[in-house]
Formats: C-alpha cells, structure tokens, sequence
C-alpha cells in the first residue's frame, strides 16, 4: 500500500517528544513592549545535535521563561490517572475485540519488529496503538525523545530555575487525539502502512525541517491521504483549533518567552505565523531558511 506521508509527518511533528538543529525556523515576535522567541520543530534527536545553533541559543540565554505545548515537568498524579482513561480500552475488551482480524494480526508483526510484545499493545485504544509503534520504531532509527528540543530545554529550564509554561494540558493534547473516534482504526493502519519507509520518510521531514523549508512542509499538509476524513481530522483538529487556541492565550504568556512547538503549526493560512501577524505582531526570522518556492 502506498506510503501516506501526511499522517507520519503530524505524528512527528506535532505528537512525539522533539528534534534536531541545523537552521530551522526560528523568529522574533514582537508587538508593542511584548517580545518572544519562536522556534519550529519536529520532535526526537541525537547527541550529535548539540550544541545548537548561536541564535537559539542567544534568544535562549535572554528569555525569562520556556513556553512548550505540554509541560511534562509538572503532570500530576491525577493528570496521569486520567491519562489511563483516554488511552486504554475501559469495556473490558482488548485490542483484538476492537480490530479486523487481518489488522491486529498485522499488529502484532510490526509490533514484534519492534521490540513490543503483544501484552504492551493489548488494553491500548486503536489510536495510542499506532502512537506507541510510531514511537518505538523512530527509537529503533537511533533517533530519541530524550534528546528532543524540547525535552533539552525543559531540563535546562528546571535546572536553571526558568519558568515553564505549558500552552496546553497533557490531558488536552490527548484529548484531541482521541478525538479521531470512528477513525482510529483507519489511523492505526495507515500507521501500519508507513512503518516500512518511516526511516526514509522521517528523513525528508527532518531535511526540509532542518533548512527550514516551509515549502516542503507545506506541502507535507498538501499531499492527498486516504481516507479523506483523517485527513481532514488532522488538519483541523491536530492543527488550527490547537494553533487558534493557543493564540487565544498569546497575550498571558511571559514577556520574553522562548516557544517552542512543531514545525507544522507555523504555516500555512492557519499556521501560527499568519494567525499572529493578523494580531498585530511583528514577524522577524532569525535563521535562513529555504525561502518558498515561486507558485
């Protein structure tokens, strides 16, 4: 079946925990006496990636606190109780209950080729399924959450004592992706379907990330995906209501914050950039990236 790159890129680059430098977007917001730094990102990384570019790190040494999607550092006992609820199966079935025997079959192989075992995977709802093997199996390209971006600033952060600041809830992001509903299945084997080419896939996501090229990422969204309706869910749900509220809280945020959120939720007419410059905020790159291509 053919590789549906849009889905593995949101997964990537919105959903896992973060990623790699070279000069990806990265930009000065300002209005009135109000300043913050933006930076785009896709989520997982390698040692190799530090130190990271002089003008993140510049804005960085300024800021007064960090501004993340989730703040992982401060989820609660109940926040992680709760979590227990959206992701696994509460009817007393399993995964198998809940597939087509041909997909959890499928399931199970995939999982097996990396590294899970099906006990892992049997009380998880169709959606945190395709989650949890997306994740195992970008681990197993030697690229890891615990050397994201984000996860990087979030240890400075804490050790430096610099505020953390959360533009959502952990219990709000998963709620938006357990919103897929009747869907899940679907996602789960268009998961299944890009596992084979997630190394070369991931690639030219990091690629295009790593120059910057808004382009590209565009057209990452762009791209046609079977079946309509997730990729309608994605694009919607995934993207503009989160980018539309989170600008809705723009105005709370520290002055001189250092935000960082997936690359993807920068562009396009929903994106973060357009959403802001709309505000009356002023837009200021602060790497080179690939400018867009000529339409």
């Amino acid at each position: 079946m053919r590789f549906h790159r849009p889905l593995f890129s949101f997964l990537i680059c919105l959903l896992l925990p973060l990623q790699a430098l070279a000069d990806p977007a990265f930009y000065r917001i300002e209005k009135g006496s109000e300043q913050h730094w933006l930076l785009g990102s896709i989520h997982a990384g390698k040692p190799s990636l530090y130190p990271l570019p002089d003008p993140v790190e510049r804005a960085w040494q300024q800021s007064r606190a960090l501004v993340m999607e989730v703040d992982m550092t401060h989820v609660s006992q109940a926040q992680w109780q709760e979590m227990g609820a959206i992701t696994r199966l509460v009817d007393g079935k399993t995964l198998k209950d809940h597939l087509p025997i041909d997909l959890y079959r499928r399931t199970l192989i995939a999982a097996g080729q990396n590294g899970l075992n099906e006990a892992i995977l049997t009380p998880l709802r169709p959606w945190f399924a395709a989650i949890t093997l997306t994740q195992a199996a970008l681990e197993r390209t030697g690229f890891s959450g615990q050397y994201g971006v984000d996860q990087h600033f979030a240890k400075r952060a804490s050790e430096g004592g610099k505020p953390i600041v959360g533009l959502e809830t952990l219990l709000e992001q998963l709620g938006y992706l357990a919103s897929v509903g009747d869907n899940q299945t679907l996602m789960l084997e268009s998961t299944l379907d890009e596992l084979p080419e997630l190394e070369k896939g991931f690639g030219e996501v990091m690629s295009a990330w790593q120059n910057g090229d808004q382009a590209t990422l565009i057209n990452l969204l762009k791209e046609e995906m079977a079946p309509p309706k997730l990729q309608a869910w994605l694009e919607q749900t995934l993207l503009a209501e989160r980018n539309h509220n989170w600008v809705a809280k723009w105005s709370t945020l520290p002055n001189e914050s250092f935000i960082v959120v997936g690359a993807l939720h920068l562009y396009g007419e929903q994106g973060l950039l357009a959403l802001l410059e709309r505000q009356g905020w002023r837009i200021t790159p602060l790497t080179e990236p690939t400018p867009p291509a000529a339409q």
